[in-house]
């Protein structure tokens, strides 16, 4: 048997029984999944999957949230979500892949492929895998818009680049819509279809891809929620904007699962899609003239907390966004855990939940986030607060009203939003973490409200009409 199929075999086999719900230890599982219940009663209120890996075996595998607003369905364990850029990982695999069979040089300039992009002679494949191209971060299309990763590249094709490609590391998905094409043109496939034959399926990601076309049915992905107007024009949470992510490519394409993504990780960790020579190159850190940034690495980030170098730590992983989702890969490759989380929703913690779930597997203190005020019904003496306040500072107005029964804030020329009273005069957003109190008072009109944002006062301000 060859080398590489025998890798393949092994790693199928020590998968097939890693996605039960066996738990390692059971004093910690509770407490991770006590940690996220109070993220999904907090502020920030969690939607999502989570799954936790500790010297690899699985110790926790959750799901919390509804998939659907409308219908009230629940997130599950195999619920699908956008991951937004962690789609750059599975491109930086497939660029090595190309490079380790031949069909590329880390050095190959993209002039190679594509001669009209200005300046294409300056910038080689490693500036595209690192961020260092000077590529600016996004192409003109908006995300929603229905273009190929080609015409996204194409739409800057004559901007002056943001600096010498190989001096200064800025975020670029243009960057990756190029090596989307690279993939392309070298393999002679689709870049989906090369991700599909040559990573999803030699290690079984049955659940990872992408929406090729407008009204595709995708079963068990959870929709995203974000901020939006609801029929009254009131921002409030709502369905996120609908997307063809195929338009995406190799920059925030793929849907996936927690499982498939632990899968991905345990694959790239075993270098069963690549050489161990072409993973340790993935997840080096160029050296700038600046101070290197986390994603001064192939298609990763990398942060470095070591305190010297017979004691490293390093944090390795990747975060996206995008219309509604969130997600989140941390391995903490000292301690041998794995945290991968994928969320629906906007107002989802993700980074912050992470760091306590392992400080919760290492022993460590942690904090539970605050639980979001009981809501009371709106009364009318609480109209009293109805009214314009000024707030000169920062050069706008605050207006209280009552739409569709409930009341409402607008400020800074926004769309209004809804406010729900814990009591008599202490309001809280649920879109943002803002709290208003308003002072009390024996009059007919409140005069004076106060802004508390994140449980940090930000200003008193009086009212003008």
């Amino acid at each position: 048997m060859k080398k590489t199929g025998f890798i393949l075999l092994v790693f199928s086999i020590s998968l097939s029984g890693c996605f039960t719900n066996k738990t390692i230890h059971p004093e910690k599982n509770k407490m991770i999944d006590e940690l996220i219940q109070a993220n999904v009663n907090s502020l920030k209120p969690f939607s999502g999957s989570v799954l936790v890996a500790k010297e690899g075996q699985i110790v926790y595998r959750g799901a919390f949230g509804n998939s659907n607003l409308e219908k009230g369905t629940k997130n599950k364990i195999d619920s699908k979500y956008f991951i937004g850029s962690l789609t750059k990982k599975f491109t930086t695999v497939a660029i090595l892949q190309l490079v380790e069979k031949g069909q590329l040089n880390l050095d190959d300039t993209l002039d190679k492929w594509l001669p009209e992009v200005k300046d294409s002679d300056k910038i080689t494949i490693h500036h595209l895998l690192s961020h260092q191209s000077g590529l600016r971060r996004d192409s003109y299309q908006d995300y929603d818009k229905n273009a190929s990763p080609l015409e996204r590249v194409l739409s800057v094709k004559n901007d002056t680049l943001n600096f010498t490609p190989g001096t200064k590391s800025e975020y670029s998905n243009v960057g990756f819509y190029a090596l989307t094409h690279i993939i392309e043109q070298e393999s002679g496939m689709s870049y989906d279809a090369y991700f599909k034959k040559y990573i999803f399926h030699p290690i079984k990601l049955s659940n990872t891809g992408v929406r090729q076309y407008k009204g595709q049915n995708i079963q068990d992905l959870s929709i995203g929620i974000q901020r939006a107007p609801d029929k009254f024009g009131v921002d409030d949470f709502a369905h996120a904007a609908y997307f063809d992510s195929y338009s995406l490519g190799g920059g925030g394409s793929l849907y996936s699962t927690v499982d498939d993504l632990y899968k991905f990780h345990v694959a790239v960790e075993e270098g069963v899609l690549l050489s161990k020579s072409s993973i340790d190159l993935m997840k080096k850190r160029w050296t700038l003239t600046e101070e290197p940034r986390p994603f001064n690495t192939y298609g990763w980030e990398v942060w470095d907390y070591s305190k010297s170098e017979s004691d490293p730590m390093l944090i390795y992983g990747f975060s996206g966004r995008i219309f509604g989702y969130k997600a989140m890969h941390r391995y903490y490759k000292k301690d041998h855990i794995v945290v991968i989380v994928l969320t629906n929703s906007e107002y989802s913690e993700r980074s912050l939940l992470g760091h306590s779930i392992r400080n919760i597997l290492l022993h460590r203190d942690y904090k539970l986030p605050e639980a979001a005020p009981k809501k009371i019904p709106l009364s009318p003496s609480m109209n009293k607060h109805v009214g314009v306040y000024d707030f000169p500072s920062e050069k706008t107005t605050v207006e209280i009203k009552i739409i569709n029964e409930k009341m409402t804030l607008t400020s800074h020329g926004d769309r209004p939003m809804y406010i729900y009273p814990a009591d008599e005069n202490t309001f809280y957003s649920n879109l943002i973490p803002l709290k208003i109190t308003f002072e009390k008072t024996d009059k007919d009109k409140t005069q004076k409200l106060e802004f508390n944002h994140s449980n940090e006062f930000v200003k008193t301000i009086e009212r003008i009409k």
